[in-house]
């Protein structure tokens, strides 16, 4: 389950490499959450995810969203 004040990486896309920057999720609702960023460049900036797109350490194998990388 997706907390408030928790910190969660984002969830891989096949075929696409991502960052393992961390996000700590300072606003939600049922569906959306605001997050800030932890590390890298953009240390502090704020983004908006669905909720679906954060690892939840409820399910830790889960770590792939359902987007597919379009050619």
């Amino acid at each position: 389950m997706i907390e408030l004040n928790g910190i969660y990486k984002l969830k891989k896309i096949k075929g696409i490499k991502n960052n393992d920057n961390e996000y700590k999720v300072i606003k939600m609702d049922e569906k959306i959450v605001v997050c800030m960023q932890l590390n890298g460049a953009e240390k502090g900036e704020q983004f908006f995810f669905l909720k679906e797109f954060l690892i939840d350490p409820a399910k830790p194998d889960d770590i792939y969203s359902n987007i597919i990388e379009l050619n």
